[in-house]
């Protein structure tokens, strides 16, 4: 059985658990060398984002197992 939540709640779970993979797999110095900070507004770096992009999408195939997005 799966849970409906709000969009919105799916997808900030689904980023913030990519996130927290990404910087414990990567250790924290690793990932410092990934996240630029432009006027303010935090961004990955190229690689970074590549390997974000995958984490995304790992966490989104479990987190379909348990949650389901509302229209």
């Amino acid at each position: 059985m799966t849970i409906k939540i709000p969009t919105s709640t799916f997808l900030e779970i689904q980023s913030d658990l990519a996130d927290w993979l990404m910087s414990t797999e990567l250790g924290q110095d690793a990932y410092s060398t990934m996240v630029e900070i432009h006027n303010n507004t935090e961004s990955y770096t190229d690689e970074g984002q590549e390997i974000f992009n995958e984490k995304y999408d790992d966490v989104e195939a479990f987190l379909n197992n348990y949650f389901e997005m509302e229209d």
